[in-house]
């Protein structure tokens, strides 16, 4: 008798809940770029820290209920969300190092520790969403 192989629901649940957390993270991030359009003299970076915390925010959402779903564009969505994530936060760290600040950061008040301590969850649904279990569970899907 053959070993029965996982479906991979062990790493593509766990994929969903990050991606789903991190999505609801952004959101708090989309409310407070539509606080700061109601009010900051900046519109500029009102405007981006609304539209780049959107963006991640729906990819991220879209990855997570598609994983939970166990359709392949979850997988995508998923991975491509927390890659959006991780270049949004990278960013953040290099551009606040040359005095430009965005994502309603104000000057010289670059949380290092804070930002670099948001890659932990999205490197992991990153890793989660990435390995072959996960693959394997879009394709077998619940059944």
């Amino acid at each position: 008798m053959e070993p029965r192989q996982s479906r991979g629901g062990g790493t593509g649940i766990p994929a969903a809940v990050l991606a789903l957390l991190g999505g609801i993270f952004h959101l708090v991030g989309v409310a407070g770029g539509a606080v700061l359009l109601a009010g900051d003299g900046n519109l500029g970076r009102a405007l981006l820290t609304f539209l780049l915390h959107l963006i991640v925010a729906a990819t991220l959402i879209i990855g997570g209920v598609g994983l939970i779903l166990a359709k392949p564009f979850g997988r995508s969505y998923t991975i491509a969300g927390a890659l959006l994530a991780l270049v949004l936060y990278a960013s953040v760290l290099v551009l606040g190092a040359f005095g430009v600040y965005f994502l309603g950061l104000a000057d010289q008040t670059l949380p290092i520790g804070y930002t670099a301590l948001l890659c932990i969850p999205a490197i992991a649904t990153i890793v989660l969403a990435s390995l072959r279990p996960t693959a394997r569970w879009v394709t077998s899907g619940w059944s």
